[in-house]
């Protein structure tokens, strides 16, 4: 007695992707690979930069007008007061090359001892 058995879903789902994905492909790569579309992208490309340069544009003025620094101007300002540091740390080590050894200068200092006297009781009527 032969066995009928019915068709796996799985399986049927599974060949028609493939069949789906294979076609798809091939129209893809077909499309893709013409004149037209590397004209198309290259087009939208521009666009897309035109556009961010001149949003880039617009939100500098609106900034500008709110009193407010944009990217450049906080991106010149970290790099000024890098300089700065860098500038600092120069002269620190200068001055400790120039310093004698032993020298506390670059301790910190302490207070002067108090020698003045809270006023007595008898002093203050």
């Amino acid at each position: 007695m032969a066995e009928n058995t019915p068709p796996d879903p799985a399986a049927m789902f599974n060949n028609w992707v493939t069949q789906w994905e294979r076609a798809v492909d091939k129209f893809s790569n077909e499309f893709m690979g013409t004149d037209e579309f590397s004209k198309s992208m290259n087009q939208m490309q521009n666009l897309q930069l035109e556009f961010q340069r001149a949003f880039g544009e617009i939100m500098a003025r609106q900034l500008a007008s709110f009193n407010m620094p944009s990217r450049e101007d906080v991106l010149q300002l970290s790099e000024d007061v890098r300089e700065l540091d860098r500038r600092l740390a120069r002269i620190e080590t200068t001055l400790r090359k120039l310093l004698p050894e032993g020298s506390n200068e670059g301790a910190p200092r302490k207070s002067p001892p108090r020698t003045r006297k809270p006023p007595k009781a008898a002093d203050k009527e």
